[in-house]
């Protein structure tokens, strides 16, 4: 009997083993993964201008400085108000005439004094409300309503001009930021063909030790080759991570993203010249310092008009008749002329704080288009120097690819040590690497000469005449 308890033990516990995991996978469901959305740069683009919260900032902006010029052109209509108010006094106030009625009565003594009524009458009670309706239309103010349209209507460029800005630095960021993403997994691919080519090599360089046709530390170095493949590879996917997540932050996403534009060259760019030219009549900073220049020199203009009167019609209408005294109007209209004499010599001191904001204005001007031709010049010289760096290093990719094929062969023919091939195969692999960088830095450098000319929107139609797509 205990035997054959024993015999059956091993076949309960399988049993139950079964059941438990069975279960247990029944109550984990199928297994889900996050998986990453595949975008287009123009994708990308569009994504980024709709959900970027400086995107929308700035189109905030924009709008609202619409409203304040819409409320500016308002000051050329008239004001119409109503006001209402109840007050309470010390004392009725009376309109007392009773010595009149005294000498009257003197005058004529056969009158009784019960046949003539008092004199004295209440004008105004203790207790009184009043409720009117006024407008006020102004004819002239020297200038200042004038000034305040056109300051607003410069304020509305100035946040069109940065939103222009702020789109351009934007697009540049999104070009760092999704070609680094494509760049860092090139890197990957590429760190990955030299991790499988080096444990090809460490397994061939064991049999040839077995064998006895190689020394151990040539085994040894193919060990060493093979573990820095590794931890490289390993880094090279945690740049990959690093950069999906600054894609998706300059994107505003939740979700990862997985760009499907390869990097891409181009032969055929425009002279250094016109870029210059266009960076100094269409970059929007310029834009926005004129539109300052502007609002300075209306500022000014508005306070010179400081010194002219203003002119106004004016018009009220009583609401509520039954408490107004003999000596109130039910309506009045009329005009009306405001002059101030004298403020302290506050009004000159504001007329030269103006002129200083608008001579300011200028000269920053005049130093960002320097500025701007400086750097315009610095990034077309980077994109000239990303292209020559990425002809020269298509070369150099064409003969680390047949050194490494002949070194390999010299290794299985025991004509070449393993620091031959390791050598090799990092040549080759750097010379990858460099030329997909040197892609990657022309794709950038591309962009900030676009932003720096402020043709910065202009970046997917260059994208759209690519002629040539880089791979690893």
């Amino acid at each position: 009997m205990t035997k054959n308890i024993w015999m059956f033990r091993p076949w309960l516990s399988a049993r139950t083993v079964c059941f438990v995991l069975g279960l247990l996978l029944c109550l984990a469901g199928p297994a889900t993964s996050a998986s990453a959305v595949d975008l287009t740069f123009e994708q990308a683009l569009k994504g980024m201008l709709t959900d970027n919260e400086a995107v929308q900032a700035a189109r905030a902006e924009t709008e609202q400085r619409q409203y304040e010029a819409k409320a500016a052109w308002g000051l050329h209509l008239p004001k119409a108000s109503i006001s209402g108010r109840a007050t309470m006094i010390d004392d009725s106030i009376y309109l007392d005439l009773d010595p009149i009625r005294e000498v009257m009565l003197a005058l004529h003594p056969a009158v009784p004094g019960a046949l003539v009524p008092s004199f004295k009458q209440e004008v105004q009670g203790n207790t009184f409300w009043k409720a009117q309706f006024n407008v006020v239309w102004p004819l002239f103010t020297g200038g200042r309503i004038t000034a305040a349209n056109e300051a607003a209507a410069a304020g509305t460029r100035e946040a069109e001009a940065k939103m222009r800005r702020t789109t351009e630095n934007l697009t540049a960021d999104l070009v760092r930021a999704y070609f680094a993403v494509r760049l860092a997994d090139q890197v990957v691919g590429v760190r990955s063909e030299v991790k499988d080519a080096l444990d090809q090599h460490l397994f061939q360089a064991r049999r040839l030790q077995e064998e006895g046709f190689i020394a151990r530390t040539e085994l040894l170095h193919a060990h060493v080759a093979q573990a820095q493949a590794d931890r490289e590879l390993k880094g090279s996917r945690r740049d990959l991570d690093l950069a999906r997540t600054a894609l998706a932050n300059v994107l505003a996403s939740e979700e990862p993203v997985t760009p499907t534009t390869q990097l891409f060259m181009l032969s055929n760019i425009e002279p250094l010249d016109g870029f210059v030219q266009q960076a100094r009549t269409t970059h929007p900073a310029l834009d926005q310092l004129e539109a300052v220049k502007d609002k300075a020199h209306e500022k000014l203009r508005s306070e010179r008009a400081a010194f002219a009167p203003e002119v106004y019609l004016f018009g009220m209408r009583e609401l509520h008749e039954d408490d107004l005294t003999a000596l109130e109007p039910r309506w009045a209209v009329g005009v009306g002329v405001n002059f101030t004499l004298f403020e302290g010599l506050a009004r000159p001191n504001r007329v030269r704080a103006a002129m200083k904001m608008e001579e300011q204005a200028g000269l920053m001007k005049r130093k960002l288009a320097r500025d701007l031709e400086t750097l315009v010049n610095s990034k077309y010289q980077e994109l000239m120097k990303a292209r020559e760096q990425f002809d020269a290093l298509q070369t150099s990719l064409d003969l680390s690819g047949e050194n490494l094929r002949a070194r390999r062969r010299a290794f299985e023919e025991g004509l070449a040590t393993s620091l031959d091939v390791v050598d090799a195969q990092l040549s080759l692999s750097a010379a990858k690497v460099e030329r997909l960088r040197a892609a990657y830095n022309f794709d950038v450098a591309l962009a900030e000469l676009l932003e720096a000319s402020g043709r910065g929107s202009e970046f997917p139609r260059y994208l759209e005449h690519a002629e040539m797509e880089v791979e690893q």
